[in-house]
């Protein structure tokens, strides 16, 4: 067992958290920075419950949390923070992993038992008691439910995003100033800033999607009890998502707001260990990538002019808003009575061929992504693959395909490997990190992406591992070990796995290997390597050169850098 010392904040959390339930509250959600150790909260406050005798000896603890691998990191925390005195810790297993029977009586003579909401739920449900893995006697017992990043397990997003107009209003009336005068303060802050970036920021962090309880796990709640009123369970969930106001208010409202309190931990050393990171950017020039770039823009706002055409048809409106292009292509695409209004408006020619360029802007919107983010023949295999008419007719697209059979050709008659110029910078870097005894997360966008870069790092004789999505999660447990305690130097890792909940403190360097939209998934992202104050650590973006990659990325950094972690907005909610 590890000793494990806790930080005033983290004391401070748990008295507010068992203050509050002393004084009747039945649902705690404690709202922390990533990094900032909210599982060790938890731990604290079982710990105390159990000692109190609030929590009875035949009561139980069940731990949920959202992906595989992460049930593996909670449970180790348990583990070395010394909560197995209190009685056995189980982690409950992948089915066919242990014999039901086994399972059954594991999790009945367990103090606190470890699960995901689908793992749990296909656990309780069989065709006969004999293939049930948990009986509804042991979850009866269950006192204290802690829940891992409650906002995402409990909320789901649906219907369209505000408009500019509904999206100002709506910060006017919660914030009482006018958008002018909230633009104009941060400017006042930050005058390095452009005044179109802060808005643009501000525009996209407040024109959030309407939210309602999580259609997928509401079943799993409901048979959990957790709602009602009359309950003794204790709630406590975590979250970093402290910006995330209309997912804060969701879950206020469904537990009932004379049941629920919003903890914000603080204590002397707060500041020391609050998120903070350097970020820097490593340029890659390659004439090549950056022609095809331009090409695949080009086709998309060719396509963007009939796809307005269909936006003014509908709507009357002559612009469709830049942050709702895909939205509206999928309800093209997806929705029949949409198609069908079209084709009242204008025709059935006209249907066909907005539905040809929607799709044509689709498949481009993917072809970049496989440019810049995946291997050469991924790209290539996308490419040759396309069979959109438009596309098909297109002189761009034919010069991308015509460039694609060039390259090949060169790299046949190199006779070689292809190693792409982004892959040789990637590769220079890391050569140079691990000479200098420093460990490194590469976050990636694509699964194969992850094995290939691995691949590569192995045939140059340093040791790397992987992680993603669609492996086992005892397999995903296992080679992020290898990352922490064992020889592996780099770990390529799936940027949606890693992104929540996965501790590294040991890696001393991040690499984004790619782009992403949300300021909250790069922020969560970013924070798996624990930086902060004390000990400041450095993130680098790989992107290509005077590419649509690189805009986006120099966009999202400086409103990550200036305005998101500082924003005074969302502390004074």
């Amino acid at each position: 067992m590890k000793e494990i010392t806790p930080r005033d904040y983290q004391i401070n959390a748990r008295d507010q958290a068992i203050a509050k339930i002393d004084s009747g509250k039945k649902v705690i959600l404690i709202l922390l920075p990533t990094g900032m150790g909210k599982t060790l909260i938890s731990c604290l406050i079982i710990d105390q419950l159990i000692e109190s005798g609030e929590i009875a000896p035949d009561e139980k603890v069940l731990y949920l949390v959202g992906d595989r691998k992460l049930k593996h990191q909670l449970f180790d925390m348990g583990q070395d923070y010394g909560l197995g005195k209190h009685g056995n810790l189980f982690l409950l297993p992948e089915r066919n992993e242990m014999p039901a029977r086994m399972v059954r009586n594991h999790a009945r003579i367990s103090k606190i038992i470890y699960a995901t909401p689908i793992l749990l739920l296909n656990s309780l449900i069989a065709k006969s008691s004999r293939t049930r893995m948990i009986e509804k006697d042991t979850i009866e017992k269950v006192r204290l439910i802690v829940i891992d990043e409650i906002l995402d397990i409990m909320a789901q997003s649906y219907g369209k995003r505000r408009t500019r107009e509904e999206t100002i209003q709506y910060i006017e009336t919660n914030y009482e100033q006018s958008f002018d005068e909230i633009v104009n303060d941060l400017i006042e802050q930050y005058p390095e800033l452009r005044k179109k970036d802060i808005e643009g920021f501000l525009l996209n962090e407040f024109s959030a999607k309407y939210w309602r309880l999580n259609k997928r796990f509401e079943p799993l709640l409901n048979y959990l009890k957790v709602f009602n009123s009359k309950s003794n369970k204790i709630i406590v969930g975590l979250t970093a998502s402290i910006s995330q106001k209309k997912k804060r208010d969701l879950l206020m409202k469904t537990f009932g707001e004379e049941r629920s309190i919003e903890i914000f931990p603080n204590g002397e050393d707060f500041e020391s260990y609050r998120p903070k990171i350097q970020l820097k950017r490593i340029q890659v020039f390659d004439d090549w990538v950056i022609d095809l770039d331009s090409k695949i823009k080009d086709i998309k706002m060719h396509n963007l002019n009939t796809i307005n055409k269909a936006y003014k048809a509908l709507v009357n409106r002559s612009k469709l808003p830049s942050d709702r292009i895909l939205l509206f292509i999928s309800d093209i695409l997806g929705k029949n009575k949409i198609q069908n209004k079209l084709k009242e408006k204008r025709g059935e020619d006209f249907l066909n061929k907005v539905m040809t360029h929607a799709s044509s802007y689709l498949i481009s919107t993917v072809a970049r992504q496989k440019l810049l983010e995946n291997t050469f023949m991924s790209f290539v295999r996308f490419i040759n693959k396309t069979k959109n008419s438009f596309l098909q007719k297109n002189d761009n697209f034919q010069y991308i395909k015509e460039k694609v059979e060039e390259r090949i050709q060169e790299i046949k008659d190199e006779g070689g490997p292809y190693i792409s110029k982004k892959e040789e910078r990637l590769i220079f870097w890391l050569n140079r990190f691990v000479k200098e005894e420093k460990k490194v997360l590469v976050l990636c966008r694509f699964v194969k992406m992850t094995q290939y870069l691995n691949n590569i790092m192995k045939h140059k004789g340093i040791n790397s591992t992987y992680v993603h999505g669609k492996m086992s999660g005892n397999e995903q447990h296992r080679h992020i070990l290898d990352f922490k305690e064992g020889d592996a130097m780099i770990l390529f890792a799936s940027e949606r796995l890693i992104e929540r909940g996965t501790d590294l403190p040991e890696a001393d360097i991040a690499i984004y290997y790619g782009t992403t939209v949300s300021l909250e998934r790069y922020e969560q992202s970013l924070g798996r390597i624990r930086s902060n104050y004390r000990n400041i650590k450095t993130a680098y973006t790989i992107t290509y050169n005077q590419t649509t990659e690189n805009e986006k990325s120099l966009k999202r950094d400086l409103a990550f850098l200036e305005i998101f972690d500082a924003n005074k907005l969302i502390k004074e909610r």
